[in-house]
């Protein structure tokens, strides 16, 4: 059985430049009260078995939820507000009046459960429940969610103030009590997205289980928007459900294999191909299906899948 989660941060900011060397320890932890403990449970201060985290507008926010077997799924969001006020700064004395002086971090609040002790789904869901949410993203502005279990993802036009804050809008679905998956997929339907992410108004989504990523070129403000772009597959109805243990793969740099996470910096795109083995980059924005990469990571060629 896999253990418990915690995040580790590597602390730097404004003022003092990061330098960063291979195989150094970490500065911060939040989740646990050492940075050897694996306590379980689920509070504002214990962490389970953690999936996401983005950061935006001095506010950490961490998916308490995975689909790698960690437990224990929590099932819930958390955001850290005034992140930088809770952390100590690279060079601030240490107060030792705790075991640990740098295992900090207490929630402001939590999304898809009623409090911090709570950890059960509903189900059927609703605007304020989650299921496995494996991805978050942030711009200090928007909070996306990948509901992964839910076959959907949550938008929240502005940050939450409150516990269980419902979604402003979900995707993926037509309504928020809805969890299917439809077979042909179409350009408004999800199935088990694991990775959002939010840059310059556009919304990025890894839709894991459909083998492909969704681009939307402004934030959607309606339900069930259809994306405008999609990666991975000629066009948004195409269904590829490959059995791994029958199936030779046949890597392109237009195809995907359960693509779990997508970022990007503005300029250019980065997915990570699961199942390829490699992580793929696009040197602009796509702007048309099917777009093939630019570059690969992690293999020699496109064509290759080399564990």
């Amino acid at each position: 059985m896999m253990k418990f989660f915690a995040v580790l941060l590597l602390a730097a900011n404004s003022t003092f430049a990061a330098t960063f060397t291979t195989g150094q320890a970490a500065r911060l932890v939040i989740g646990q009260k050492t940075f050897t403990e694996q306590a379980e449970g689920a509070s504002d201060t214990v962490l389970g078995g953690v999936g996401g985290v983005a950061y935006g507008g001095d506010m950490l926010v961490v998916s308490d939820a995975n689909r790698v077997a960690a437990e224990p799924v929590n099932h819930r969001v958390l955001i850290y507000k005034g992140l930088s006020s809770m952390l100590p700064g690279p060079t601030d004395p240490l107060e030792y009046t705790q075991r640990c002086p740098v295992c900090v971090g207490k929630a402001t609040l939590v999304l898809g459960q009623p409090d911090f002790e709570e950890t059960a789904y509903s189900t059927p869901p609703t605007a304020a429940t989650l299921r496995t949410p494996t991805g978050v993203a942030t711009d200090g502005r928007i909070l996306a969610v990948a509901d992964t279990d839910n076959n959907r993802v949550l938008i929240w036009l502005s940050i939450p103030s409150n516990n269980q804050t419902p979604a402003d809008v979900v995707l993926g679905q037509p309504d928020f009590k809805t969890v299917a998956v439809v077979n042909p997929p179409t350009a408004s339907s999800l199935r088990g997205p694991q990775g959002v992410w939010i840059q310059n108004g556009r919304l990025f989504v890894a839709d894991t289980f459909n083998n492909r990523v969704l681009i939307w070129n402004s934030i959607p403000t309606t339900n069930g928007k259809a994306a405008d772009v999609v990666i991975g597959q000629k066009d948004f109805n195409v269904a590829v459900q490959i059995d791994l243990t029958q199936t030779t793969l046949n890597p392109q740099a237009d195809t995907l294999l359960s693509p779990v996470s997508v970022t990007s910096d503005g300029q250019r795109m980065y997915v990570a191909d699961l199942g390829h083995n490699r992580v793929l980059i696009w040197n602009s924005i796509p702007t048309t299906n099917g777009q093939p990469a630019d570059v690969v990571l992690g293999q020699p060629d496109m064509t290759s899948a080399v564990s």
